[in-house]
């Protein structure tokens, strides 16, 4: 059975911006993450994946208006 959360969290990825490498605020609701720069605008869909290195965040490179 998948529970789903309808809990929202937020946290931030310090210089998290892969335009401006500002620290990015995250929004993670029961429909996936989204981002938002307070410092220059880019929004996107940050993907974490943890690695034996520790975590890999990448980017959804599709465009949202």
């Amino acid at each position: 059975m998948t529970e789903v959360h309808s809990q929202t969290r937020e946290y931030t990825l310090p210089e998290g911006c892969p335009v401006c490498e500002s620290d990015l605020p995250v929004r993670v609701t029961a429909t996936g993450p989204n981002a938002v720069c307070t410092h220059c605008g880019w929004m996107g869909r940050p993907f974490i994946t943890v690695t034996h290195n520790g975590l890999r965040v990448s980017y959804d490179d599709t465009a949202r208006a």
